[in-house]
């Protein structure tokens, strides 16, 4: 006998990881697989090819292309995430269309994730996010602890 529970599952946010060739392995790695063992709905999304390397040479083969436009920045329930550890920020930073990208989430009502509070990357985006909230890792806080609190807000939210 199923559960009622699980037949009628909620509609939880989606969120996507924006990377780069020169990403930190680490970084991203440990995104994908917090997310994924929490429960949540984390997508890959490289900016060129589906096959991305890190700054060690460590391949990835990501879910989709940001050709592919997998997510929907006008929806409230999309999280996009950008890892700025390795090149990762430098290269989102240089690629117009992560500022396209950037500008129609402001706009929407999606959310966005900079992995780095003191980071290039985080002051272009606070730039374009200039009315709304952001999602930054604090200083003093650690990569393990800010995925924790991504991934509670999200459980919690649902």
């Amino acid at each position: 006998m199923s559960l009622p529970y699980r037949n009628s599952r909620k509609k939880r946010s989606q969120s996507y990881i924006l990377i780069g060739d020169g990403f930190d392995e680490f970084e991203v790695i440990y995104f994908l697989h917090k997310f994924r063992q929490a429960g949540l709905s984390i997508k890959s999304v490289s900016l060129f090819d589906k096959l991305v390397y890190s700054r060690q040479g460590v391949g990835l083969k990501a879910d989709f292309a940001l050709a592919d436009k997998p997510f929907d920045p006008t929806g409230e329930d999309c999280l996009l995430i950008l890892p700025s550890g390795g090149r990762n920020g430098e290269a989102l930073r240089h690629d117009a269309r992560v500022k396209s990208l950037l500008m129609e989430f402001n706009s929407g009502r999606g959310r966005v994730a900079v992995t780095g509070s003191n980071s290039h990357l985080a002051e272009d985006v606070e730039q374009v996010f200039s009315d709304r909230l952001t999602l930054h890792r604090n200083a003093d806080q650690g990569l393990e602890d800010f995925v924790k609190s991504l991934t509670e807000r999200i459980v919690y939210a649902s």
